[in-house]
């Protein structure tokens, strides 16, 4: 390759290779917003924020980034799909079916979520500020996780615990502690 046409390719290489930051299907959304079933759809980046999805199917979806904000998901089936970085805060969740569901880095900040199923969920560094009572969290993954008054989880939880930690420090081993 001459010089300057590998010059070229190396400059573009970057911005060839980044997805789109707004990268959903636009007939995949048209099919969620028609009938309310869209499942394993790519909705990566789609703006549904303050919308009535009142059970609507999106399990196995991709909707890393969606601005869902406001919306009333209430009884929605999410379960396997992934919101990554999706914008949750002010959502309805309640009784919505999160099974397995990716929240990896998600903000809770107001959302609701009475009676969902988070079991088998990945919640690593959330951000909540909500009381996360009568959920079923049984294998939910919550490391890095900050929950309102200070709890913050990290690591591996002890027998028993889900590796939480009160004070808003991170957790401390007994070694650690002992220095």
């Amino acid at each position: 390759m001459n010089r300057p046409a590998a010059t070229l390719f190396f400059t573009l290489l970057p911005i060839l290779s980044s997805p789109p930051a707004s990268a959903f299907e636009a007939t995949d959304l048209a099919r969620l917003l028609d009938s309310g079933r869209c499942v394993r759809c790519d909705l990566r980046g789609a703006d549904l924020s303050g919308r009535r999805l009142t059970g609507v199917s999106l399990a196995g979806s991709d909707l890393r980034g969606t601005d869902l904000s406001g919306s009333n998901l209430r009884y929605a089936d999410l379960t396997g799909a992934d919101l990554g970085q999706a914008r949750l805060d002010g959502a309805d969740l309640s009784g919505a079916r999160l099974r397995g569901a990716r929240l990896f880095g998600v903000d809770l900040t107001e959302t609701r979520l009475a009676g969902a199923d988070l079991r088998d969920a990945d919640l690593r560094h959330l951000e909540v500020d909500l009381a996360l009572e009568f959920l079923d969290l049984t294998g939910v993954l919550l490391e890095g996780a900050r929950f309102r008054d200070g709890v913050r989880c990290a690591g591996l939880p002890e027998k028993g615990g889900w590796g939480c930690a009160a004070g808003g420090g991170d957790r401390a081993t007994p070694a650690e502690r002992s220095r």
